[in-house]
């Protein structure tokens, strides 16, 4: 009798154990939704468009608008200590864009720190060449220009590194309209009047919208520029950082 009551609770110590385990499949790649193969998807084709992916100092975010055929890439391109000669370094024809607008306005800036007297001939703007696939971006727009000074000149200078010495700059294209002739037309512009930064930055006005049609015909854009200063700069020192935002609309490969 003790034995068959030993062997019942063996029995039903076994079953109890066997009831409480639980099976466990290890996942062989990480689990995505639907929305996380859009954005890869789409992320792919913004970086086809832009024949190559993003830099590290560049950010991206996706949106959809009006027209379900189409999506925007925003896009956020910070460059510390610009290298007004570096374009050519970046990969990603996007990000080539916005260093080569942020690079010559700076370069505007830099030659204040030179003799009064400005040349304001026109200047080129140096567009890399690039291969864009006409067919699938559809717009680009640069909704933010943004310079500073350096933080580490701005350090070393006791903080006295401001752009006050700047009233105006601006930069327009020439552009032909029929009947009338050869007029220019605004693409950006800061006026001290309007800067809300104690002029420690120069964030600029855009005026022009879409850019896509001044980057068909050739990669060399002619630009006026438009320089009036109070003097020369307390901080001779001049280096800057600066942020261009752009938003690319690119229309959908399916």
């Amino acid at each position: 009798m003790f034995i068959k009551i030993l062997f019942l609770s063996g029995a039903v110590f076994l079953l109890s154990s066997c009831l409480k385990q639980t099976e466990s499949i290890t996942p062989i790649a990480k689990t995505e939704t639907l929305a996380d193969l859009q954005r890869e998807s789409l992320m792919n084709t913004a970086n086809l468009a832009g024949n190559a992916e993003l830099s590290s100092a560049a950010k991206a975010s996706l949106e959809s608008g009006s027209d379900p055929s189409v999506f925007y890439l925003n896009l956020k391109y910070n460059i510390n200590n610009i290298d007004v000669f570096e374009a050519a370094n970046v990969p990603n024809s996007f990000e080539q864009i916005g260093h080569s607008f942020l690079s010559t306005i700076a370069k505007l800036v830099l030659s204040i720190n030179g003799p009064r007297h400005i040349d304001l001939s026109p200047i080129d703007l140096n567009m890399p060449d690039l291969n864009l696939d006409l067919a699938v971006i559809k717009s680009i727009k640069i909704k933010k220009i943004f310079l500073q000074y350096n933080k580490t000149v701005d350090a070393n200078s006791d903080f006295a590194a401001d752009f006050s010495f700047i009233d105006t700059l601006e930069l327009a294209r020439e552009v032909t309209v029929p009947n009338v002739g050869k007029v220019d037309t605004l693409l950006f512009s800061y006026r001290k009047i309007r800067n809300l930064c104690l002029s420690k930055c120069i964030q600029f006005d855009i005026v022009s919208d879409n850019i896509l049609g001044l980057l068909k015909a050739n990669t060399t854009l002619k630009l006026k520029p438009t320089l009036t200063i109070a003097g020369l700069p307390a901080v001779t020192d001049l280096k800057l950082d600066g942020v261009i935002e752009m938003q690319i609309g690119l229309k959908l490969p399916f």
